[in-house]
């Protein structure tokens, strides 16, 4: 049976929660309703793995309460990393009170009887996929040692090599950062030496291992390619193994994994690979959740391009707005005089004649803000958390059942 994975390791707040909460509801709680005497369908396995900042939602006690309500669905399993709350300080066992035998921990780095939080992870998401199809990538977007995201992924690749998976690095906006050669950090985690070790040990245990940088944000961040005459040349302050490529070539990469991670992610594994009339994978459908503020940093705009992207290759792609990103979406918005800026609400507009590509508000998220969307969006159409759970984790219209991505911007 296919499972579902929710993965987050940034701040967990009230309002996502109590959203992620309605959209599970809807879509795996038991609504009864069938013949009378027929067994209830089973429904599919909703794994929700917890590290770093995410974890202090469990000691909250309003976010509790939350997590008790989603735990008190049957086919729900929290799974958090052990090291990750010791480090802050933080327990399962207020949790447990309200839920017991509905939360497990397990430690970071792989005892002895080969079990840890990254394998588990791993695990969950790879399901049934085929042996060809077991590469692990990592939509990396923010800055080393400023966020820990880097170093989580070299945690989650180092576990994916341990269990014969190839790994995929996809450096976006400040993601780039994280491949810069010559970091020095003294006694902390030196990420771009990790990049480098990573390669080594996949080129040992003759596995896949690419890292990509999107060709525009190293570029913007001072990392680029050029042509002698005689080939194109990286960046010389980059890591070995990294590379600077166009999204293009990211997204037809991407498109031949099954699990792509991020800070915050969530996806339907892939258990059949299905393949269309051409005789090619068909291309796993993306969703877009774009919940920051739009223009004080990259987050809304390269979300929007990212989607964009995908359904310029053909890849069934959606943008939801919901928490502050909704804001990208209200009141009348206006660049600077002089300037070459482009609004959210005329990329949105500009975008909307693809037919690979749709818009979504959450109306809880403007409610709650007092807000409205702009009447000149009609494009982006409002929806209620029991849509939501139907876009978050129902089968994509007009696709396979190939699976789904889901990446937080």
């Amino acid at each position: 049976m296919t499972a579902y994975v929710l993965f987050f390791s940034t701040a967990l707040s009230q309002e996502r929660l109590s959203w992620i909460d309605l959209a599970l509801k809807h879509s795996f709680q038991d609504k009864g309703g069938g013949p009378a005497g027929a067994p209830a369908p089973a429904k599919p396995d909703v794994f929700v793995y917890l590290t770093g900042d995410a974890l202090y939602s469990l000691n909250d006690t309003e976010s509790r309460l939350i997590w008790a309500s989603i735990l008190s669905l049957s086919t729900i399993r929290l799974v958090c990393n052990t090291d990750a709350l010791e480090h802050r300080g933080l327990s399962l066992d207020p949790l447990t009170e309200y839920v017991p035998n509905r939360a497990d921990g397990q430690p970071a780095a792989e005892k002895k009887d080969g079990a840890s939080f990254w394998s588990a992870l791993i695990s969950s998401t790879l399901g049934q996929c085929p042996e060809t199809r077991r590469d692990i990538g990592w939509l990396l977007l923010s800055s080393p040692y400023m966020f820990p995201s880097a170093e989580e992924m070299i945690q989650c690749f180092t576990a994916a090599l341990d269990r014969g998976c190839g790994v995929r690095l996809f450096a976006y906006l400040d993601g780039c950062h994280a491949c810069h050669a010559g970091q020095i950090t003294g006694d902390g985690k030196n990420i771009g030496e990790a990049l480098e070790e990573l390669a080594t040990a996949a080129a040992e245990k003759h596995l896949s291992c690419s890292m990509m940088l999107h060709q525009h944000s190293a570029s913007a961040r001072g990392y680029q390619s050029w042509d002698d005459g005689m080939g194109v040349i990286g960046s010389s302050c980059l890591v070995r193994p990294a590379h600077i490529r166009d999204m293009g070539a990211m997204i037809r990469t991407g498109e031949n994994i099954p699990v792509l991670l991020s800070e915050n992610a969530g996806l339907e594994p892939c258990t059949v690979l299905q393949y269309n009339s051409h005789d090619e994978p068909d291309a796993i459908p993306v969703t877009i959740l774009i919940t920051r503020n739009p223009y004080s940093t990259d987050y809304a705009y390269g979300g929007i391009a990212f989607a964009a992207a995908c359904a310029h290759y053909g890849i069934p792609s959606r943008v939801i707005f919901l928490e502050d990103g909704i804001h990208a979406l209200t009141g009348e918005h206006h660049a600077a005089e002089g300037t070459e800026i482009i609004t959210l609400p005329e990329l949105i507009s500009h975008l909307c004649n693809n037919e690979n590509l749709h818009f979504f508000a959450l109306v809880t998220s403007l409610h709650s803000r007092g807000v409205s969307k702009s009447g000149k969006l009609a494009v982006v159409k409002e929806i209620g958390p029991d849509e939501l759970g139907t876009l978050l984790f129902q089968q994509h219209e007009g696709t396979s059942g190939s699976g789904q991505r889901i990446l937080f911007f």
